[in-house]
């Protein structure tokens, strides 16, 4: 696989929920499952384009600004926190240079971190502009993937990282989801490995609709790697839907099924499903109360589910890999131990593909803490 260790320093603080705490050393390797690539967008690129591009910001000029306004501080709603992507995703879209600028200065950011692989999710759809520009532009979703796996190829020379794609259906958006099925499956060789859905129509119920639906169903025929959002705005019965549905082989966040004792002893226990866990987007959407020490992911270590830990949308939530491992490890009191299992847990449930998957696993299975 060549060089698959980034040797950038994490910095020695980190901000967790505005406060400065020292860094805890997890010098093991990190695998990284839920990052939304078009959530995950610098700041600094974020307002360099809207300068060139003469898009306005609502008066943010500096990252203090921007920040302000886009990160989500206090517990709100998953609705609430979409709302910032209507204001800076028009900095990006329709620009295949800018998309591929920020593939791979996600690979950079997430090199820095000790993140040795990453699957970063996205909607080619609203990466194209479409229903995002006032203007809509002439590229295709297959460009945007395209412009994204040059991005990844690129940040993985240069930083030691491996990264690839999974494509997002969208509620409400009937043909986009019919295409996604065929762009997962024309775009292997691009590095899109699986397919998921995002979006918040009918008020983020995670309850969704037909057409998402028969895109699952395909892709599961087909062999495309599944993942849905379920049990992070709705309750256990939408991640028991989305495996007996939707044939979901890893479900994003999935706290709620917790609300269900026997289901998570079925899904979660015995059948080791995979669940995605974002832990401060967990409280910042509301979908968790804030009480870490209670969080869903204390239970998830102590009975040994199968779960991992990701940043959902660091453009939202201003946060980083290496921020969210000393918020579990600081504040919700999992152990250095406890969070490479989460690694480990990320890398055999990695959509990569092989002989990829195995030297990643390898490489993770060697790092483990001594006592």
């Amino acid at each position: 696989m060549g060089q698959l260790w980034s040797t950038a320093e994490p910095t020695a603080e980190v901000e967790v929920m505005g406060v400065v705490e020292p860094k805890t050393d997890f010098n093991f390797p990190k695998v990284q499952l839920h990052y939304h690539l078009d959530g995950g967008i610098r700041f600094t690129t974020i307002l360099e384009l809207a300068a060139k591009k003469g898009i306005d910001l609502q008066g943010a000029k500096t990252v203090a600004e921007l920040k302000h306004l886009l990160v989500t501080r206090k517990p709100a709603t998953l609705s609430d926190v979409l709302k910032a992507f209507a204001i800076f995703l028009p900095t990006v879209s329709g620009d295949l240079e800018a998309i591929e600028r920020v593939a791979y200065e996600a690979c950079e950011d997430q090199a820095k971190d000790g993140v040795i692989y990453f699957e970063g999710r996205y909607s080619p759809h609203f990466f194209a502009g479409l229903s995002i520009l006032q203007t809509p532009s002439n590229i295709t979703p297959a460009e945007v993937i395209k412009a994204v796996h040059r991005g990844f190829q690129r940040g993985e020379k240069q930083f030691g990282i491996k990264a690839r794609s999974i494509l997002c259906c969208i509620r409400s958006h009937d043909n986009w989801n019919k295409e996604i099925i065929k762009l997962c499956e024309t775009m292997k060789d691009y590095g899109v490995v699986a397919i998921d859905v995002a979006g918040c129509a009918g008020g983020a119920d995670e309850k969704y609709e037909k057409s998402v639906v028969e895109a699952f169903n395909e892709a599961f025929s087909v062999g495309i790697h599944r993942t849905v959002h379920a049990g992070e705005s709705s309750g256990a019965d939408t991640v028991i839907r989305a495996v007996n549905v939707m044939h979901a082989e890893r479900v994003g966040h999935g706290y709620h099924l917790l609300d269900d004792p026997a289901a998570y002893q079925k899904l979660a226990l015995d059948d080791r499903l995979h669940l995605e866990a974002c832990p401060l987007s967990s409280v910042m959407t509301g979908s968790v109360p804030l009480d870490w020490p209670k969080h869903p992911i204390i239970k998830w270590a102590l009975d040994g589910a199968n779960f991992s830990l990701s940043t959902d949308d660091p453009t939202c939530f201003d946060n980083c890999y290496q921020s969210e491992i000393q918020l579990v490890h600081g504040r919700v009191g999992l152990t250095l131990h406890q969070i490479w299992k989460c690694q480990l847990n990320a890398a055999e449930s990695a959509f990569v593909e092989e002989p990829t998957k195995s030297e990643i696993i390898k490489i993770v299975e060697e790092s483990e803490p001594k006592p």
